[in-house]
């Protein structure tokens, strides 16, 4: 009896340990220290700030869902976890980006993040950081990168900013980095990009995609003859040359979706000259036939 209970108990604690992993999209070794936000506890912090500079390097900082008006700079590798990502808003409070990213290694997911008078978040000169499952929209730049390698983008939603969904330049005032060199083993995948006034600028060198998939632009007008979901043409990204080969033919949602309804031009014009040669060949005999009939 006594073997069964701590087989029980066994299972019970290895099924939890992969569900919270499976929460956080990884099994990264934390830091056994977790800083919370918002909430009811007595050793909750009141804002998202507060517990980053309390925090130590690679401590996960969770936050309750909420409205947070602050700005927010990161210069330690930590991880930032939102509750749920439609519930936990970080809103800027007029200052140029809602975070800023100055540490490698920070891992920041389940946000949405508006606001930005240049950004919602700002990264630069970092490596090893990943941007995950957030909702980032209302800033002039969605996400602004300089000189950052290593990074991966995926599984957000970028809409409604008013200049780029993702911009990855150089800082202008060292003009010695406008190479292809000073950004370089960046992924950007499995991101919705929706009506932003123009979806990306990057000059680095960037990869668009992951094992053959890549982002949705709400804009991507090409076919997908084969149905797999992933468009036949590749994607061009705005400024810079870089292409998404692999653009999604729907919003991504966990799953690569095919859409169901769109017009083929090339078969639309085919039926059109096959109609007309149809009439030619059937109705003018006929209406010839009818003119004999009644005009002789």
């Amino acid at each position: 009896m006594k073997k069964i209970t701590i087989i029980i108990i066994s299972v019970f604690i290895l099924f939890n340990s992969l569900i919270i992993f499976s929460e956080f999209g990884s099994c990264e070794d934390f830091n056994t220290n977790t800083l919370y936000v918002g909430g009811n506890g007595e050793s909750n912090y009141s804002s998202i700030q507060e517990a980053i500079n309390a925090s130590s390097k690679g401590d996960l900082i969770f936050v309750f869902a909420g409205m947070y008006n602050e700005n927010i700079k990161i210069n330690k590798s930590i991880n930032l976890i939102g509750e749920k990502k439609e519930t936990t808003i970080i809103k800027g409070k007029g200052e140029f980006n809602v975070i800023t990213i100055n540490s490698s290694n920070v891992n920041i997911s389940r946000f949405t993040i508006q606001n930005g008078l240049v950004s919602g978040i700002f990264i630069e000169s970092v490596r090893n950081c990943n941007i995950s499952q957030n909702n980032i929209n209302g800033n002039n730049i969605g996400i602004l990168i300089f000189e950052a390698s290593n990074l991966k983008i995926y599984n957000n939603t970028i809409s409604d900013n008013l200049v780029y969904g993702i911009n990855i330049s150089y800082n202008f005032t060292n003009f010695s980095y406008y190479n292809n060199s000073f950004c370089f083993n960046n992924s950007i995948f499995h991101n919705n990009f929706i009506n932003n006034t123009q979806h990306g600028y990057d000059i680095g060198n960037t990869s668009w995609s992951y094992d053959n998939e890549g982002n949705y632009y709400d804009d991507y007008v090409a076919l997908d003859k084969n149905n797999d979901g992933v468009g036949d043409k590749p994607y061009l990204i705005t400024v810079g040359g870089s292409v998404d080969n692999y653009p999604l033919m729907m919003p991504y949602t966990g799953i690569i979706r095919i859409k169901e309804f769109y017009v083929d031009e090339g078969l639309l014009y085919k039926m059109l000259i096959i109609s007309l040669i149809i009439a030619i060949i059937f109705v003018l005999p006929i209406g010839y036939i009818w003119y004999r009939r009644y005009y002789k």
